[in-house]
């Protein structure tokens, strides 16, 4: 009925991943997830073995692996969500724009990392019209690593600021690691792209891009209303209940990537 691996999350039929972190190690709670009703736990070899337990050679393996097989057999288009500030708020101001007139899967809270979004993709049903992941990056390879298990049909790298950066050494490697949402894209993908940072125009795009920019011209031009209660983009009034350059910039994209997609 579901797959987890917190054992406190264990609901009557799930599937228990016990995975190995950096603090914890989900094969000291087998135990505990099959007295709350997992069906399944998928365990290491060499660990305990309990009668509901399935031996792999590596349970974050056997995540990725099944993740991918499991994405292969969803019909619908995949959004990835990346960048340095702003990716959980323009994730929530999508999925609430698209939620209008279609069904809208996306990653909850901040399940962006590479563990998270591999278990949230099994959340998303062959009912689904659209699914928005957004992806985090703490060290160099993330995003590239997050992409291939999610295989994004269209991708926005919201912006590139230094951060993590005792992680990455320079800012550089922090645009290079976000890039990879861009160079995943297959070639009759979209990308939309914020003309106004330093770095995005910058990066390869090798498919179809949607520009938007406050200060350039663009596909999406915003600009502020004469009273600064919200934007104009394109000739439409965008009111906003926080007129702040940041959530300006937020809608700007959301407006874009909802146009594109005919709304």
């Amino acid at each position: 009925s579901g797959i987890t691996s917190d054992s406190r999350k264990v609901q009557q039929g799930d599937i228990f991943l016990a995975l190995k972190g950096e603090r914890t190690d989900g094969h000291h709670y087998i135990e505990q997830a099959e007295n709350a009703g997992a069906a399944i736990c998928i365990v290491e070899k060499d660990s305990d073995v309990y009668s509901s337990s399935i031996e792999v050679s590596s349970t974050r393996q056997f995540l990725n692996e099944t993740a991918v097989a499991y994405r292969k057999n969803l019909p619908c288009p995949f959004i990835g969500i990346t960048g340095t500030n702003g990716k959980t708020t323009t994730k929530d101001l999508l999925v609430h724009v698209l939620s209008a007139d279609r069904k809208v899967m996306s990653t909850k809270g901040n399940y962006n990392s590479t563990i998270g979004v591999p278990m949230s993709i099994f959340e998303c049903g062959e009912d689904a019209d659209m699914a928005i992941i957004e992806m985090g990056a703490s060290k160099p390879g993330e995003i590239e690593y997050i992409c291939k298990i999610v295989q994004p049909d269209m991708g926005i790298i919201t912006n590139v600021y230094e951060a993590h950066i005792e992680y990455f050494g320079t800012i550089d490697l922090v645009a290079e690691t976000k890039s990879a949402l861009f160079t995943s894209l297959p070639k009759s993908g979209t990308a939309f792209v914020n003309m106004d940072d330093e770095y995005i125009p910058k990066m390869h795009i090798p498919c179809n891009r949607v520009e938007y920019s406050f200060s350039r011209s663009a596909d999406f031009h915003g600009r502020w209303s004469a009273d600064e209660q919200g934007i104009i983009i394109n000739g439409f009034f965008v009111e906003l209940s926080n007129p702040s350059h940041v959530l300006g910039m937020n809608a700007l994209a959301v407006f874009s990537i909802a146009s594109h997609l005919g709304m």
